[in-house]
């Protein structure tokens, strides 16, 4: 059967998703106490183990895993197997800062990863640098849901609804539950959100592979038909995979909207619980996805480029065509996928308004307001931010897979100021702000130039590489303020 479009079925099922999320809104507006900055953007300190994991799961694969990451998978091959590394590497980097960041979060009572770093090193400079970073990079993450929210209603509807519609639709739907809500609303429609996920994901590995030789079968099409797609990477694309290997996973860890779930803990017992739940989640999650971009290989051709991005969209419709039963299968996957996006878009956004209402604005124009002044603050941003990137979705211009890259590339620079900082005293206020200077005006110039992706290293590792150097040297040579040699870490 040809492809067609989806038609009232899943439509049905979107807006009665959508209506369940706002119902569940509204209820998290009941159970949020008061709009303090610790109960809006942290639901009070409340999260338990179910709720922890279930909210950091439906973050964590985001639409750029269901959308991007398929693409990609189209694009390159069998070589994309790679993705499962370094999403199980995001689990081990978790560990490096978890557990001892919770401890200290819990009595100084952050709500920012900027007060970590406050606290820490007492160098405004260095912390205005890492959010400023920070800031840019949650930005463009959050610039990739809202391409993939477009990507994916265009494509499920065969441009019947426009892209812009999918992009500024389900974008006002979210900030209107998480001006209600906050916190308490995104972890509780993240619960749903994820169950979703899982279901859609079963779905999934049941449509690609019925029979235990489907697989061997659509292996054997790619090889014949696709040889580059199956053959051993050349030097340059393993170099790239074991640098991205460890950008990743380090970017990760220091993803905002991940350490504000940590400090939003119930206790350290949720928290651990919540992580080890998560450790299985990759292959659960990246096999289906790998797959699908597989799939794709071998039902679709001529994508390139952005275009590579529609895979999953495409071979829904495809597999909607095929029997009522499968239709009913690509609906609950619909869901899931969009359910996977608008997770991740709410989470950056939290935690991009928390992080300009506290950390720009309570620092500068608002300094010295009430905490409820500036969550109001926050909200307000939130809109504006939204518009702003709205606009620049609306005229896509790169794969989200590229999107992923920047991000991770500028926020790595990062990782060394707030990782090493929890378990090396002898790093520095000064030391960390050199080598975060440096390692960013690394990988931020690298790209315009002809030594740009060095035998295939990212550009960000390069800048990492700098960054660690710089800040050994410095704190080997360097002299520690007042604040750090005052301050015990514990």
């Amino acid at each position: 059967m040809s492809e067609s479009p989806l038609g009232l079925a899943a439509l049905a099922a979107v807006l009665a998703y959508l209506g369940l999320l706002l119902a569940v809104a509204w209820r998290a507006r009941a159970a949020r106490g008061d709009d303090s900055l610790s109960s809006f953007y942290l639901a009070g300190r409340s999260l338990g183990p179910f709720v922890l994991f279930a909210t950091l799961y439906a973050t964590q694969y985001s639409g750029n895993s269901l959308l991007g990451y398929p693409g990609e998978a189209y694009r390159i091959g069998f070589a994309w197997v790679m993705s499962l590394g370094f999403m199980m590497g995001i689990i081990v980097a978790y560990l490096l800062v978890a557990p001892r960041l919770y401890l200290i979060a819990r009595r100084h009572g952050y709500v920012t990863p900027g007060d970590w770093l406050d606290h820490r090193y007492g160098l405004p400079a260095l912390t205005w640098t890492a959010n400023t970073l920070t800031v840019v990079a949650i930005a463009n993450y959050l610039l990739a849901q809202l391409m993939a929210m477009g990507h994916i209603v265009a494509g499920l509807s065969g441009g019947a609804v426009p892209y812009w519609v999918g992009v500024v639709g389900l974008t006002l739907v979210i900030l209107v539950y998480e001006t209600v809500g906050g916190m308490h609303a995104v972890a509780w429609t993240d619960g749903v959100q994820g169950s979703l996920l899982l279901l859609g994901l079963a779905g999934v590995i049941a449509w690609i592979a019925p029979t235990p030789d489907r697989l061997g079968e659509i292996t054997a099409w790619v090889a014949a038909q696709a040889p580059e797609k199956t053959a051993v990477p050349p030097l340059a694309v393993s170099a790239t995979w074991l640098s991205t290997l460890i950008i990743v996973p380090l970017s990760a860890a220091v993803y905002p909207q991940a350490i504000q779930r940590i400090y939003a803990a119930k206790s350290i017992h949720a928290l651990r619980r919540g992580i080890t739940v998560m450790a299985f989640m990759p292959i659960v999650t990246m096999l289906p996805v790998l797959l699908l971009g597989i799939v794709g290989i071998q039902q679709l051709s001529g994508l390139e480029g952005v275009a590579a991005d529609q895979v999953v969209p495409l071979l829904l419709r495809q597999w909607a065509a095929e029997s009522v039963v499968l239709h009913a299968l690509a609906v609950v996957v619909i869901v899931a996928v969009i359910a996977a996006i608008m997770s991740t878009a709410d989470s950056v956004l939290l935690t991009l308004s928390s992080m300009l209402a506290k950390d720009f604005l309570g620092k500068t124009v608002l300094a010295g307001e009430t905490s409820e002044r500036l969550t109001r603050a926050g909200k307000t941003l939130s809109w504006v931010v939204v518009a702003v990137l709205v606009g620049v979705a609306l005229q896509p211009r790169i794969t989200l897979w590229g999107l992923t890259e920047f991000k991770m590339e500028l926020l790595v620079q990062v990782a060394p100021a707030f990782i090493l900082g929890l378990h090396l005293r002898a790093i520095h206020g000064r030391a960390a702000l050199w080598g975060l200077l440096a390692g960013a005006a690394v990988a931020l110039a690298l790209p315009f130039t002809p030594v740009s992706r060095p035998f295939g290293v990212h550009d960000g590792l390069v800048g990492l590489v700098v960054n660690l150097a710089v800040c050994a040297w410095a704190s080997a040579f360097g002299r520690r303020s007042r604040h750090e040699k005052a301050m015990k870490v514990c």
